[in-house]
């Protein structure tokens, strides 16, 4: 009897003594930040106060962000673009997803443990909708040991400490390739978030090209986020598998980007790029690691969309690019490591896609530039001077000797406008993209003073050479039609 009675006495004692709590230590702290919490925030507070998003950037109210994971000395000053973003916000739960840099398991591994722990403190784990996730396929798992080592949503936690209150986490890292399971828990993920009253931010966590030399990297990392912002995920996918392309956290990123379509995000927008070699020349440029900033922004209503800006450069701002583009060219063939000059006024510092184009004793000798705004108007020039001058694979890099030569244009874009009817196309003033699913073309207004074509032979031209599209895809309501102008000014 008495047995009997110290049994249940020891159930009893064990049945109240409290459950142990999970809490997923730190693995990089003190080798990829800094492990001492003032040093840390103040670290945070540098790289934030460093982005300096535009008016426009401002007002985007992220669904989901791409952000970097590398050591912060690289790819912190990259990811506080987008973390930017977060100041003044609330969040009920943030979701991380991220690739495991370490594992193949054939499992997406979702941390049902209780509470995260950075330097900062801990966040407690969203344990209810991490388990939600978890029942919704038997490959979606949680496995401790895929998260104890892995750096890539570890790297992210710091930053949302710092910026976000009261808020929870469900931390995602992804051991499969196994592409129907990534897209099944996409759907799981969308239909537990859409079914709860939670405000949920969406965190992707990957770095982009690895360990090439610096201007192979920068023509990598290129032609993928052209292919991001511009939703091409087909072609991206091929690419990636390719290796032309590269994104160390794309499984995660095919979930992301399947979660962000089903959300109905805003098309994306890329805040800042740069690589390891831009922000520490000293270690070399053989070998460097990519990193981009992306946001996933949701849809503004029309009545509180950004309008359009019409005005029009002055010729005081057209030749204060026109010298801008020259000494970028000119500093880079010193190897001066200069600050961009910024500008006071407003319109040089508005968004806007531009080329820029060379010429020497009337022949062309190289032109880069974007269809879609990426960066403010000064800062694109400075950028895509550069690229004209170096990067453009027709021609070969530009010399010293050859700049007295150096007739530089430069082509400023207005902002897309979307049209309802083709009445609202004017020839000749207006260039012109057609968008449908993975496809698009665009012609420049140019296009139509130079063939005399009529708007019918226009658009049809348009939808068959440039967008692989049936030649009057124009007339199909899935069709999505914009109009742009071009400033064109030289030395």
């Amino acid at each position: 009897m008495e047995h009997i009675v110290s049994l249940i006495v020891l159930l009893v004692f064990c049945f109240l003594l409290p459950l142990e709590c999970r809490t997923r230590k730190p693995a990089v702290s003190g080798k990829w930040y800094p492990s001492n919490p003032q040093e840390l925030a103040n670290d945070l507070k540098d790289y934030l106060d460093k982005a300096e998003l535009s008016e426009t950037q401002n007002q985007l109210e992220p669904l989901g962000i791409m952000v970097p994971h590398a050591g912060y000395m690289f790819s912190a000053p990259v990811a506080a673009w987008c973390y930017k973003l977060l100041e003044n916000k609330k969040y009920d739960t943030v979701i991380l997803l991220g690739s495991s840099h370490h594992y193949a398991a054939g499992i997406v591994s979702v941390y049902d443990g209780d509470k995260l722990q950075t330097p900062l403190g801990e966040i407690p784990v969203d344990r209810k909708l991490a388990q939600q996730i978890i029942a919704g396929h038997p490959h979606i798992d949680c496995n401790d040991a895929i998260h104890a080592i892995e750096h890539s949503n570890e790297a992210q936690l710091p930053f949302l400490q710092y910026l976000l209150k009261d808020f929870q986490v469900v931390s995602i890292l992804t051991s499969t390739n196994d592409k129907k399971l990534l897209l099944d828990t996409a759907d799981i993920i969308y239909q537990a978030i859409a079914a709860s009253d939670k405000k949920v931010l969406l965190v992707l966590s990957t770095d982009m090209s690895h360990f090439h030399n610096y201007d192979l990297a920068k023509k990598m990392d290129q032609e993928t986020i052209d292919l991001i912002i511009t939703e091409q995920w087909q072609t991206l996918a091929k690419k990636i598998n390719w290796r032309d392309c590269e994104l160390c956290g794309f499984h995660a990123f095919e979930i992301f980007q399947k979660i962000m379509q089903l959300s109905g995000s805003d098309k994306p927008v890329l805040l800042q790029y740069a690589n390891s070699g831009d922000a520490h020349p000293e270690y070399g440029l053989d070998s460097v690691v990519g990193y981009g900033a992306i946001v996933f922004p949701q849809k503004m209503n029309p009545e509180k969309s950004i309008s359009s800006d019409d005005d029009k450069l002055t010729a005081e701002e057209k030749k204060w690019l026109l010298n801008l583009a020259r000494k970028s060219i000119i500093d880079s063939l010193n190897h001066a490591n200069t600050a961009i000059p910024k500008p006071d006024n407003r319109l040089l510092r508005q968004e806007r896609a531009v080329f820029v184009t060379l010429h020497k004793k009337g022949n062309l000798r190289g032109c880069i530039g974007h269809m879609i705004a990426r960066d403010q108007l000064y800062k694109a020039v400075w950028q895509m001077a550069q690229s004209a001058a170096f990067a453009d694979p027709r021609f070969d890099s530009i010399e010293l000797a050859e700049m007295a030569d150096i007739v530089i244009e430069i082509s400023v874009l207005s902002p897309m406008q979307k049209v309802k009817t083709i009445d609202e196309i004017v020839m000749g003033r207006d260039g012109v993209l057609v968008q449908q699913g993975y496809h698009s073309g665009v012609f420049l207004p140019q296009v139509a003073r130079e063939t005399g074509w009529d708007k019918e032979t226009f658009l049809r031209q348009l939808c068959s050479s440039k967008a692989l599209l049936p030649p009057d895809a124009y007339l199909d309501p899935q069709t999505e039609i914009y109009i742009f102008q071009v400033e064109e000014f030289s030395e």
